[in-house]
């Protein structure tokens, strides 16, 4: 006979690079949705300039970190 063990949840320890990470990562997220905000603005301009601010060579890396901050925010609302 099998028994089930409940699993409990403990905070997650990070690395002072994954807070970083996270930290610049919810700045981008930030300043995205604050320059969007205006129906006027192109959100590709957007994405460029972000890109070119810091540092990273596509436009693909901004989308990815949008999509990713977007994922621990819906984390976060269910806890």
């Amino acid at each position: 006979m099998m028994t089930q063990t409940q699993t409990i949840s403990q905070p997650r320890l990070k690395t002072k690079l994954q807070e970083k990470r996270e930290a610049r990562d919810r700045a981008i997220y930030n300043e995205y949705h604050a320059l969007v905000a205006n129906p006027e603005q192109s959100r590709i301009e957007v994405v460029e300039s972000l890109k070119d601010k810091y540092g990273f060579y596509t436009r693909g890396t901004i989308y990815t970190i949008l999509k990713r901050v977007e994922n621990r925010i819906g984390k976060e609302a269910v806890k």
